[in-house]
């Protein structure tokens, strides 16, 4: 394994752990331990990665809670402390998810536009459970309401999420030399399956049906790859 065998154990126990206190802020320091572990030699380039991922992340949150563009109109609740009007967790959050996301869809695709578009569409149906979760504790509120919804989260919302990640995910790999070993991304698929897995687990009793579909989604789209080819 290269010397790997040791980072990847790590990168394993920390993920874990993470999960296991998913409801908690800490699930983000264990998430953050997690990237180290890799950026040492299993995705040296990954800095970069979070640099881009975190600053894509936090001017789309500012442009769409001042302008409603990409995902409608919203606003940040209960969710704190603040930058902008944008909660300081978010930006790392979605590194965090185009993280598990970025290494699932390298797993599965060679392509560089395939991977690029996997990743994106994996980031929305990881939405699919995020978005009501987050609305049932008012982590945000939406403003905007739309006829077609996802449990009343506005399509609008699923459209800006894919553009977002289409675009640090396409100046990730424009920028960077992009390599990952095999040692990862081989734990990609179960890495994501588990969040899937634990936002169902976790969620609360009058959002569990959205992210009950979310994971059969997830698992569909798993199995397609593996037994559809790529």
């Amino acid at each position: 394994m290269k010397g790997y065998e040791k980072d990847v154990k790590i990168f394993i126990f920390l993920i874990l752990l993470a999960n296991v206190f998913k409801r908690s802020p800490i699930y983000n320091l264990f998430y953050l331990l997690a990237m180290v572990a890799v950026s040492r030699r299993l995705w040296r380039d990954f800095p970069r990665f979070l640099a881009i991922s975190v600053a894509v992340g936090f001017l789309a949150e500012v442009l769409g809670t001042h302008t409603c563009t990409p995902f409608g109109c919203y606003h940040y609740e209960n969710l704190k402390p603040q930058l902008f009007g944008v909660a300081l967790f978010v930006p790392l959050a979605w590194a965090i998810f185009g993280f598990v996301s970025y290494i699932m869809a390298r797993y599965f695709f060679k392509r560089r536009s395939s991977r690029i578009a996997f990743a994106s569409l994996l980031m929305v149906v990881l939405d699919l459970s995020i978005d009501p979760i987050m609305t049932s504790w008012k982590a945000w509120v939406w403003d905007t309401t739309t006829g077609i919804n996802w449990f009343g989260i506005p399509w609008t919302n699923y459209l800006g999420w894919f553009v977002v990640s289409l675009t640090f995910f396409y100046l990730y790999e424009r920028i960077s030399k992009g390599e990952v070993e095999e040692e990862l991304l081989r734990l990609g698929p179960l890495v994501y399956l588990l969040e899937m897995l634990t936002f169902m687990i976790y969620a609360p009793q009058s959002v569990r049906t959205p992210t009950e579909i979310a994971f059969l989604i997830s698992l569909a789209l798993i199995s397609r790859c593996i037994y559809g080819g790529k």
